[in-house]
């Protein structure tokens, strides 16, 4: 490489919390294997951009699958190009960027941690809600749901098939459709959605039905975009992806690239990180009363409320071993795990939505010190709470 400065174009989508959570991800890693001078685009080639890469001297390029056209164009010119989740007929032989290191999410383990998720909570009912494209991360999480329950002794009803052109395009034509899906299910029933905006419209189907979410159906999305997963009464659970570590990667392998290297690895694929819970996949899901009564104990108390095993027993009305034991068959963890998933969750929240400190956190969530918060934040998550903030801050803050 010349000593000045390289030129990158990273051409991805931000839409979403989790793309924008990859854009972060690449600039983070373009501060330790650069400097880079970084040009961003949009990651669209539909519509008007900012600048023409044609024209542009670029040293190298992170590019979305949705802007194949523009990878093919720098490919062409011997730019080093890292693929941001291609579509599979990119990597095909004989296809232009057939050859290019890419790096995506693991879709099938999308399917399969959801999977995991609803079986831990007790459900023996399920099914997967597709989007009407047929796109491949969308199969992918269904093969992957399905698989891992047939593996359980359960089958899974699929909605997906053809759609018509108006379908695709008009969710007031296809809304009839889902309606009939969803009625013919039993209850209660777990329900995977290929992403967060397609739950969304599950969710509208169930209001349209008169199906109660979550104790008819309980609902997950994936990608965990606050302002998709808050917006909607119940508030929406999902599979947080983690693009930011994925951007990362993006970014260390086109670093290598440049350097010359030729042992780069063709494909890095990332599981998901975790289902974040909210109402529509809630413990009274479960349609157990000892258990929803416990949950909504801790969740009425003040955040910062130390709450004990003991105060949650008594508000239920049960013995301690009685408790216990509904928690451990149904949820698989005990009650004071769940207590503290629950504590956590507020941190977390507030690490991403505010500035407040770490000591101001600590109080406001119920930890006595600062210092112990930490150690357990870090127990429970693999990270720091300042590298938690780093990671999932909501850019628009």
């Amino acid at each position: 490489m010349p000593d000045r400065i390289p030129k990158i174009a990273i051409i991805l989508p931000h839409n979403i919390k989790e793309d924008r959570a990859a854009y972060q991800g690449v600039l983070d890693g373009a501060r330790r294997y650069g400097p880079w001078r970084c040009i961003l685009a949009e990651g669209r080639d539909l519509g008007e951009q900012v600048i023409d890469l044609e024209k542009l001297d670029i040293d190298g390029a992170i590019v979305h699958e949705t802007s194949r056209k523009t990878a093919v164009a720098l490919a062409a010119r011997r730019v080093p190009v890292v693929l941001f989740e291609p579509f599979p007929d990119m990597l095909l032989p004989g296809h232009p960027l057939s050859g290019a290191p890419r790096v995506k999410l693991d879709s099938r383990a999308v399917g399969a941690l959801a999977a995991d998720y609803y079986l831990k909570r007790g459900y023996t009912s399920f099914a997967y809600i597709g989007e009407p494209f047929g796109f491949h991360w969308s199969v992918e999480r269904r093969d992957g749901f399905v698989d891992a329950l047939r593996k359980s002794g359960f089958p899974c009803a699929v909605y997906g098939g053809s759609f018509s052109a108006r379908q695709k395009r008009q969710w007031s034509a296809e809304r009839p459709r889902l309606v009939r899906f969803l009625q013919s299910l039993p209850r209660p029933t777990a329900a995977l959605a290929a992403m967060d905006a397609r739950a969304v419209l599950a969710l509208d189907a169930c209001a349209e039905a008169g199906i109660r979410v979550p104790e008819d159906l309980a609902v997950l999305g994936v990608d965990d975009d606050p302002i998709l997963c808050e917006s909607t009464f119940p508030t929406l659970s999902s599979v947080r992806t983690g693009r930011f570590r994925m951007g990362q990667k993006a970014a260390q392998t086109l670093a290598a690239l440049l350097r010359g290297e030729t042992s780069v690895a063709r494909e890095t694929a990332f599981p998901p990180l975790d289902v974040v819970t909210r109402e529509t996949t809630g413990y009274d899901a479960m349609s157990d009363p000892a258990i929803a009564r416990a949950i909504a104990y801790v969740r009425s108390r003040p955040d910062s409320e130390r709450v004990r095993v003991g105060d949650i027993v008594r508000a239920v009305g049960c013995s301690r071993r009685y408790l216990e034991l509904r928690f451990r068959t149904r949820i698989g963890a005990s009650v004071r795990a769940v207590a503290l998933r629950e504590k956590l969750g507020r941190v977390q929240a507030l690490l991403e939505r505010t500035d407040m400190q770490i000591g101001e956190i600590a109080s406001a969530c119920g930890f006595l010190r600062d210092s112990y918060l930490s150690v357990v934040f870090r127990r429970e998550t693999g990270v720091s709470m300042t590298e938690w903030r780093r990671r999932n801050r909501v850019a628009s803050d």
